[in-house]
């Protein structure tokens, strides 16, 4: 997962210095950096209900690992549509905690309700894909990931660009179809095995 994350970073860099120059590199930087934020809180409640996912799935206290997950996925949730809610309410106000350069406080406000706008469900893409690893479906978790950033988000990222005639928001548009996509991939996978739990 970490070495699918650098490879996306690269070609968001790549993209981005090519159709948007520095100012798009450098919202980029800021965007990274909320999705760090993301990226601490929604896979920290994950990791924390991974032990209980397991312990009960083994002791086969089946009732148990549902409840145990659907309170994950409301917690999920609900971190991923707060974090959404503010980037998408007050986006210049966020960015202004990372830069005081009104040029690229501007741009990022522009760019972040783009590239976050499906962060309001995200959630449920976490909770699941993680949850997987921890019901001893680990192949799943692992096609899930590559499905969404080898598969769907790199080539958006340079495909995108070129249809939107050389619009740097078009790279960053593709953060929220490969997500969209892959949330209903990961949803419907994650149902089916639920419905199977007995």
């Amino acid at each position: 997962m970490q070495l699918t994350e650098n490879m996306v970073a690269i070609s968001f860099n790549t993209s981005l210095q090519k159709y948007g120059g520095d100012i798009a590199v450098a919202s980029m930087s800021i965007l990274t950096s909320i999705m760090q934020f993301v990226m601490l809180l929604l896979p920290g409640l994950v990791q924390g209900a991974q032990p209980l996912l397991s312990y009960n799935l083994g002791a086969k206290n089946i009732s148990r690992v549902k409840k145990t997950f659907r309170l994950l996925l409301i917690c999920c949730l609900s971190g991923s549509f707060l974090i959404w809610l503010v980037c998408m309410l007050i986006p210049q106000n966020v960015a202004s905690i990372f830069t005081d350069d009104v040029t690229l406080i501007t741009y990022t406000g522009k760019s972040m309700r783009i590239y976050l706008a499906m962060l309001l469900i995200y959630g449920i893409q976490v909770a699941c894909q993680y949850s997987f690893v921890a019901l001893d479906q680990a192949k799943k978790a692992i096609f899930l990931t590559i499905w969404r950033k080898i598969i769907l988000l790199i080539p958006l990222i340079f495909i995108l660009p070129r249809i939107l005639s050389g619009s740097a928001m078009g790279v960053f548009l593709a953060e929220p179809i490969a997500d969209t996509i892959a949330i209903c991939t990961t949803a419907p996978m994650f149902y089916y095995y639920y419905r199977k739990l007995k």
